[in-house]
């Protein structure tokens, strides 16, 4: 498979994930459409929005866990759509981070499904509804982020919220590129969610020293976010000072052998996902700031984990079972895309080859088409991917994925969804294949202010 259809593949996965998660499983606290809304509605649409808004179940945060089987909605939801998931399954834990997410495929979501009015409007009022709720339930008293649980038994009930106690750093660079990413791409002239961008921003810098010794898993990931951030701001100096300074660090805690140490203060070596989200992390800076110790550092990584390849399996543990979650999955997948963008390999071209069609396809539970048109592009499905209305499953990326190491390899993906991680690979799948044009603004965008 050629790196444009690999490309084209994943945001059509990525994209089912995310509308079949956020718009039509009822995963999280609803929301109703006020009259005015669901007149607008109703006149803008046609037949490119009918299946969005017939089995539309709009929601104002994503809940943490939940089994993707269609079932039956509460009788409080009227008119619910026949794509809702197992309510009895959800697991109510809101964490910023899957928040996060949420607003960011969401914006993502944007560019990959067709420009319409009602689209358009339906998208952009549920990604200010996250936010919202972002905002007014999920900070404490000194206005830090933290992860919080609907305690609310039934529908009609006023909301109960209850609030962790503490916060971490990373969530909080995460609500910035949130916010960062709304109010550069898609608020209008009030500019209220890049102002708190500002504010968090300033946080951020205040506490970089802090940031810095946190362990190698955290900052690769938040060396990606600030990444993703300075695309969207194209040239900001302070951004690209601190993602070379968090570079720097990480740079300094590889091996010559190229293992990666947890921390400053623990030489053992990370995890496997950690060495690839390092690799990630330094390609980022590479690209960012063309410093050759940062891509060097990376290759490095990148040919030490490979010595634990499995072609067989197409793995890189050899053990008897194998337990990798979906975002370990996209984390992988991650680094071994952006070592074979960076140097045209083709032996890893195949390697990411092998690895989508054993591993990554491994983490779908359904999917819509056998074959389709996207982007001008024929995307055919292999069958061991069900059809969703065989298997009466949401075309998402399920929690994770076993794999017994025996002759031939037994595949065995989980029945339950962490929305946290999915949409976290959504994220990353589009972002990597992305042609790198963040301009969301549609002709509509009017329309967003004219009814919020």
């Amino acid at each position: 498979m050629k790196m444009i259809n690999i490309n084209e593949k994943l945001k059509y996965y990525s994209k089912n994930n995310i509308l079949w998660t956020l718009f039509l499983s009822g995963c999280g606290v609803p929301y109703f459409f006020n009259e005015k809304e669901l007149n607008y509605i109703n006149e803008e649409t046609g037949q490119e929005d009918k299946f969005l808004v017939e089995n539309l179940m709009p929601i104002k945060c994503i809940y943490k866990e939940a089994k993707p089987i269609f079932s039956q909605a509460p009788s409080e939801i009227i008119n619910p759509g026949k794509y809702v998931w197992d309510f009895n399954s959800f697991k109510k834990e809101i964490t910023v981070k899957a928040q996060v997410f949420a607003i960011l495929s969401m914006i993502n979501l944007l560019k990959l499904i067709p420009t319409t009015k009602a689209n358009d409007f339906i998208i952009k009022k549920q990604v200010k509804n996250f936010l919202d709720f972002l905002t007014a339930y999920m900070r404490n008293k000194d206005g830090l982020f933290i992860n919080v649980e609907d305690k609310t038994k039934y529908i009609d009930e006023k909301l109960k919220i209850k609030k962790d106690i503490d916060y971490n750093l990373l969530d909080q660079i995460l609500v910035y590129e949130a916010f960062l990413t709304y109010g550069m791409l898609i608020e209008g002239e009030e500019k209220i969610y890049l102002n708190e961008a500002e504010k968090i921003f300033k946080f951020i810098y205040e506490n970089f020293n802090f940031i810095l010794e946190l362990p190698t898993r955290y900052l690769s990931f938040i060396v990606s976010s600030l990444y993703r951030c300075s695309k969207v701001l194209k040239e900001d100096s302070i951004l690209k000072e601190l993602i070379t300074l968090s570079c720097a660090e990480i740079e300094s805690r590889i091996k010559i052998s190229g293992e990666v140490e947890k921390s400053p203060n623990n030489f053992l070596a990370a995890s496997l996902t950690t060495h690839f989200r390092a690799s990630s992390s330094l390609m980022e800076g590479y690209t960012l700031t063309k410093i050759e110790k940062f891509k060097n550092s990376a290759e490095k990584i990148i040919n030490q984990v490979m010595e634990l390849f499995d072609e067989n399996t197409a793995t890189f543990i050899n053990e008897e079972e194998i337990k990798y979650s979906s975002k370990d999955i996209a984390e992988i997948f991650k680094g071994l895309y952006l070592y074979c963008k960076l140097n045209e390999d083709k032996k890893m071209l195949n390697i990411l080859n092998s690895f989508i069609t054993k591993i990554l396809e491994s983490i779908i539970a359904s999917t819509v088409d056998r074959k389709t048109e996207f982007n001008g592009y024929t995307i055919e499905i292999d069958e061991k991917i069900p059809l969703y209305s065989d298997v009466n499953l949401a075309p998402v990326f399920v929690k994770s994925l076993k794999i017994n190491n025996n002759l031939i390899p037994i595949y065995k993906p989980s029945k339950k969804v962490n929305n946290e991680f999915s949409l976290y690979a959504s994220l990353l799948l589009i972002d990597l294949t992305d042609d790198g044009n963040n301009n969301t603004r549609r002709e509509e965008d009017d329309q967003h202010q004219l009814l919020s």
